[in-house]
């Protein structure tokens, strides 16, 4: 009998060593695969974050153009009512709207104008940067 537990308890712990063994290669693979799982998902994550900080430098610098970024506005958006003989403020050259550029930057970024259709959050933006960077003629 002595003999037979013997027997029994090392079958018993032949097996449940089997058993750990198995479930010890299953767990390692789970533990590598979610290792390699994060540190690509950091790495990533690290490479998105590099580019749109590269691109907001790039925009940071990017002064705007009055000629090429708020002359197109004005003209397709602000001289129908603001063109010569209409609505004061006349916006119809450099000199006009720079002279009055705080209070086109107001009613731009306020939506109050132009009236019927607004612009496009890009065109605000523009005018607000091209004010807020000193209404410069470029």
């Amino acid at each position: 009998m002595k003999l037979f537990k013997k027997s029994l308890n090392l079958h018993t712990l032949n097996c449940l060593t089997k058993i750990k063994a198995t479930d010890m290669k299953s767990y390692l693979k789970f533990r590598n695969l979610c290792t390699v799982f994060i540190l690509g998902f950091l790495a990533t994550s690290c490479v998105s974050n590099v580019e749109e900080q590269q691109e907001e430098l790039i925009n940071a610098d990017a002064k705007v153009s009055y000629t090429n970024d708020v002359k197109p506005i004005m003209d397709a958006r602000c001289l129908s009512c603001h063109g010569a003989g209409g609505n004061f403020p006349e916006l119809k050259n450099y000199t006009e709207v720079s002279t009055h550029a705080v209070i086109v930057k107001e009613e731009v970024a306020s939506g109050r104008m132009p009236r019927g259709a607004a612009l496009t959050a890009a065109q605000v933006k523009s005018i607000v940067d091209w004010v807020n960077e000193g209404a410069l003629d470029n």
